[in-house]
């Protein structure tokens, strides 16, 4: 959501949709699978937009992006074992 906030006043959007989660699981594995499923859905975008991209510091910045929430999905993944 950070990330994507970064990009919203980068852009100039007026709004960005989101998957609707209004609210945290009382149990501690749906909340992982969620944050996972985010992470995940992060991963493919950042990819695609860095595959993309035209500019090769825009590339580069995906890429690091790409990389920053590989290492949360690996983190959700280790905590849902």
């Amino acid at each position: 959501m950070e990330h994507a906030s970064v990009w919203k006043k980068i852009l100039k959007l007026d709004k960005i949709e989101f998957p609707k989660y209004d609210k945290c699981a009382a149990e501690y594995n749906p909340n992982l699978e969620e944050s996972h499923s985010r992470e995940d859905r992060a991963i493919k975008f950042y990819g695609q937009a860095a595959a993309e991209a035209q500019n090769s510091r825009v590339k580069e910045i995906f890429e690091a992006f790409v990389e920053v929430e590989t290492d949360h999905l690996h983190l959700s993944e280790a905590r849902l074992k």
